[in-house]
C-alpha cells in the first residue's frame, strides 16, 4: 500500500502527464468567441468528426450557460449546411415546438414566439439568433430545417395540433376536445407548483392522466392512420405525456422522463427520416444514467455507433437560473458565480490543458486518459445552494464511457435571456 507521499507523487504525476494531451486528439476553440473565422474553423473541424451520425446529441453542463448554446448553435449550423441534418430538436415540450417551427417559416415576430413556444431555458439572445439563421436558411433551400420538441412537461399545444385535422367528424371532434380539457388541467397543475402556496392534488393528476391516457389510446385506434405525420406525433406526444400518471394508477413508477423523451426522438428521427440534432442536458444525452436516468443510453440501444453524445464544461464563470422549482415559459432568470471547482473533480482535470477551449473526441483518443473515475458537476436551470449543491454533483465517473466527445469552455458567462 503506497504512503501518503508516494500518493502524493502519484496525483501529481497523473495531473501533468496524462491529462497533457496530444495535438493530435484535440481540436483548439478560440479564446473570443467573437473570432469568426477562427471559429468557423474550429467547429468545422470538430464536425467532421461526427458530420455521419444520424443523431448528435449537444448537451450543456449547465441549462444557462451563453457560450454552450453560441457553440452549439455554430455546430448545428454547419451540420445543416455541409452534412444535411433537417432536424433540431430542444429539451422542450413537441406541440409548443411545432408551433414554433411554424413562426420561423413565416414573418411572426421571434421574440414573442419564443416567450410563448418554448421553454424558458431556451429564450435567450443565443437561440433566438438560430432561429433567425434557421429562418434565413428555410427561405432559400426546398429541404427545410424542421423545429421540433421531445419533451411532455406541455402538452395542451399537442392536442391543439390534434384538432387542426378537420373532416374527421363528430367523434373525432368531441374526444380532441377532451384530450384538450384534460392536457390543460396536466399543464395547469405543473405550473402551479411555482406557487409556494399551491397544494398538488396527487389522486387528481393520477385521474386525470389515466382519462387522458385512454382517450388518446381510443383516438389513435380509430384516427391514427387518418391524420398528417405531425398530429400522429402530437398525438404519440400525449400517449407519453399522459403516460406517466396512468402507470401510477397501477402502480408502475418505472416510466422515467429520459425514457420517455428518448421514445419521442425516435418517433420524430424516423417519422421523418432525417438526421437530427439534440439540445439538452449533458445528463440527458449521456449514454449512460447519470444523476438522471439518461436517455442517450436509450437512444444508443436504439442507434448504435449512429448516435453521438456531446458534453459541454466550464471551470469557471457566471451561469443563469431561476428559483422557481419548475421549468415553464415565464420564469425569471438571475446571473450566478460557478462555484469552485471540486477538488480531484473533472473540472479541475480539464482545465490543466495548454488549450483554454478545445474539443476532444474520446472515440478518436486510444489513451485512457478519460478512462478515471472523477465527480462532476452538472447544473440545471436552479441556482445552485449549500442545501441543493449535494443534487448537483454526480457519482464518480468515466468521461469516455459517458459521452463521444468533450467541449470545454475554461470561463464561461450567463445567457441572455429575452
Amino acid at each position: 500500500m503506497l504512503n501518503n507521499k508516494h500518493l502524493t507523487f502519484a496525483f501529481l504525476l497523473f495531473s501533468s502527464i496524462v491529462f497533457s494531451q496530444n495535438d493530435k486528439n484535440v481540436i483548439q476553440i478560440p479564446k473570443q468567441f467573437s473570432d469568426h473565422k477562427n471559429m468557423t474553423k474550429a467547429v468545422k473541424n470538430i464536425n467532421t468528426q461526427f458530420k455521419d451520425y444520424t443523431i448528435v446529441g449537444l448537451g450543456e453542463g449547465t441549462h444557462g450557460t451563453k457560450e454552450f448554446n453560441e457553440i452549439r448553435s455554430e455546430i448545428s449550423k454547419q451540420l445543416i449546411n455541409k452534412s444535411d441534418f433537417r432536424i433540431i430538436a430542444f429539451e422542450s415540450a413537441y406541440g409548443d415546438a411545432s408551433l414554433l417551427n411554424e413562426a420561423v417559416n413565416s414573418d411572426a415576430d421571434l421574440h414573442v414566439a419564443l416567450k410563448k413556444y418554448i421553454t424558458s431555458i431556451w429564450q435567450t439572445k443565443e437561440i433566438y439568433d438560430l432561429m433567425m439563421w434557421i429562418r434565413e436558411y428555410n427561405k432559400n433551400h426546398k429541404d427545410k430545417v424542421i423545429i421540433s420538441g421531445f419533451d411532455t412537461d406541455v402538452l395542451t399545444n399537442s392536442a391543439e395540433i390534434l384538432k387542426k385535422s378537420i373532416g374527421l367528424g363528430k367523434e373525432y371532434a368531441e374526444i380532441t376536445d377532451e384530450i384538450r380539457k384534460k392536457a390543460a388541467l396536466q399543464d395547469e397543475m405543473w405550473e402551479k407548483q411555482n406557487d409556494p402556496s399551491f397544494k398538488l392534488d396527487m389522486k387528481a393528476v393520477i385521474k386525470n392522466g389515466t382519462e387522458g391516457f385512454l382517450l388518446v389510446k381510443k383516438a389513435d385506434s380509430l384516427y391514427g392512420k387518418k391524420i398528417d405525420l405531425n398530429s400522429k406525433l402530437a398525438l404519440y406526444n400525449l400517449e407519453q405525456g399522459f403516460k406517466i400518471p396512468y402507470e401510477a394508477s397501477k402502480k408502475n413508477y418505472d416510466v422515467s422522463r429520459d425514457l420517455i423523451m428518448a421514445e419521442m426522438i425516435q418517433k420524430i428521427q424516423s417519422g421523418y427520416n432525417k438526421k437530427m440534432i439534440l439540445l439538452a442536458h449533458n445528463a440527458h444525452i449521456a449514454l449512460k444514467p447519470i444523476i438522471v436516468d439518461g436517455m442517450g443510453g436509450y437512444l444508443k440501444e436504439k442507434y448504435g455507433q449512429q448516435y453521438y453524445a456531446l458534453a459541454t464544461s466550464t471551470a469557471s464563470g457566471n451561469y443563469s437560473a431561476t428559483t422557481d422549482p419548475r421549468a415553464i415559459k415565464n420564469n425569471k432568470y438571475t446571473s450566478y458565480t460557478l462555484p469552485k471547482q471540486m477538488e480531484n473533480s473533472w473540472e479541475e482535470k480539464l482545465v490543466n490543458n495548454k488549450y483554454e477551449n478545445y474539443f476532444i473526441n474520446f472515440n478518436r483518443n486510444s489513451e485512457n486518459t478519460y478512462g478515471q473515475p472523477f465527480k462532476m458537476r452538472f447544473i440545471g436551470y436552479g441556482p445552485i445552494t449549500p442545501a441543493t449543491e449535494k443534487f448537483t454533483i454526480t457519482e464518480p465517473l468515466k468521461l469516455n464511457e459517458s459521452f463521444n466527445g468533450v467541449v470545454f469552455i475554461k470561463q464561461t458567462n450567463a445567457s441572455e435571456h429575452l
